[in-house]
């Protein structure tokens, strides 16, 4: 019965498995668990649906959570990194000097000692910022560390760092039987940063033309493009003539035989007067385009090629230390899964950037068929598996029955 009921288990998990891709990600090594980000790229956006309901993360321990999310602009770090313009070693105060006034938001002390604790004191321009911020290092016990300093967002001259001497605390004696390190800390620069400057990011893919048609009695030229699903918020139609004013009409399509009305527009290049605009700006992931140029009485245009500029879009995961991760996609059927960790962390907290593998193929024939089967067949399925419980249950109850009979004689 035991064996039965494994054999179940089994047929189970090996429906589970109908994925044709995956790729591994590739992520630097971790001491902690760490929010991960990994952008997709061109392979997995040619064979995802277009919600990427199909993609599952998993590890050693199983399937994981994860979120997918689109980021239109990227944050520019302004840093400076500055030394002590002086230091009053009795006080444990230094003091750094811009030399003109810089918008600060995070301060990151760079601190050669380890294994101790300490609290900071933070003055702006002399006016008390942050009072008994904890800096520490645990490199012996959890290896975990903070030297960064959050502050409101604040234009100055002068920053002045104190870290109080009664509150550092040394674990050099936890550990080893040296002396105890002095309780002063050794500080050799501060790190200053802003994130003020925001710039628009995207991913640009070349696409020629696959072919192209005119139609003289409604005096228009369609152009058709083979896009492979990748997804895009702007399109530049590039054509070999300078000087136009055309509008037209975009349509997408699956298998380029049914098209669909997706968006108007109106393209214009002028050498005389300097003008161009030959964007298209609309949201669509499709494998195919076309355009169609209205001609009036003008000459057809010939374009060369168009530029999809995709919006980056992240797939988010807890990475845990000496943990390897898989990406497997490309089933259509799946559902898309629902995980809590969205609503745990954003896509906007600092995360450690990772990479995808090389695109490998899965051979998955067989097991699709078995799916086939267990879908047209599952209620009978569920029968048997419900028998076979109460087989089970019978056989227990026969049992202790027959046991609470024999104690009676």
């Amino acid at each position: 019965m035991k064996k039965i009921i494994l054999l179940a288990l089994l047929s189970v998990g090996l429906f589970a498995n109908t994925q044709p891709y995956k790729k591994e990600i590739v992520l630097d090594e971790i001491i902690k668990p760490t929010l991960v980000q990994v952008e997709l790229d061109n392979e997995i956006y040619k064979n995802t649906a277009y919600d990427y309901r199909d993609i599952r993360l998993k590890s050693q321990r199983g399937v994981e959570g994860y979120f997918i999310k689109s980021l239109s602009k990227d944050h520019i770090v302004n840093n400076k990194t500055l030394t002590a313009t002086s230091y009053d070693r009795e006080k444990a105060k230094l003091t750094y000097k811009f030399k003109k006034p810089f918008e600060i938001e995070k301060i990151k002390l760079n601190i050669e000692d380890r294994n101790f604790e300490s609290t900071v004191d933070v003055y702006a321009d002399g006016k008390l910022l942050l009072k008994n911020q904890k800096v520490f290092d645990y490199s012996n016990e959890t290896g975990n560390q903070n030297f960064v300093l959050k502050i409101p967002k604040v234009k100055v001259k002068k920053i002045t760092v104190v870290y109080h001497l009664d509150q550092t605390t040394s674990f050099y004696k936890k550990y080893q039987n040296l002396r105890e390190m002095s309780k002063y800390l050794t500080i050799k620069s501060v790190t200053f940063s802003n994130f003020n400057k925001a710039k628009n990011v995207f991913n640009k893919t070349e696409i020629k033309l696959e072919r192209s048609s005119v139609d003289e009695n409604k005096k228009e030229t369609c152009y058709v493009f083979k896009t492979n699903d990748v997804p895009f918020s702007k399109i530049v139609v590039n054509f070999k003539e300078e000087n136009f004013k055309r509008s037209g009409q975009l349509y997408v399509s699956a298998d380029a035989e049914k098209w669909q009305s997706f968006k108007s527009f109106s393209l214009l290049s002028s050498t005389l007067n300097q003008q161009s605009h030959k964007n298209i700006l609309v949201n669509a992931r499709t494998k195919y385009l076309k355009l169609v140029l209205y001609n009036a009485d003008n000459k057809p245009l010939n374009i060369e090629n168009i530029e999809l500029f995709t919006t980056p879009t992240y797939l988010y995961f807890i990475a845990n230390p000496n943990e390897a991760y898989t990406l497997y996609f490309g089933d259509k059927n799946l559902t898309n899964p629902s995980y809590e960790l969205k609503s745990l962390v954003s896509a906007n907290d600092l995360a450690m950037k990772a990479t995808f593998s090389k695109l490998e193929a899965l051979d998955v024939t067989k097991v699709v068929d078995e799916v086939s089967f267990f879908e047209e067949y599952k209620e009978y399925v569920f029968m048997v598996a419900i028998l076979l419980a109460l087989i089970v249950l019978g056989y227990v109850a026969f049992g202790l029955l027959g046991r609470f009979g024999n104690t009676e004689h």
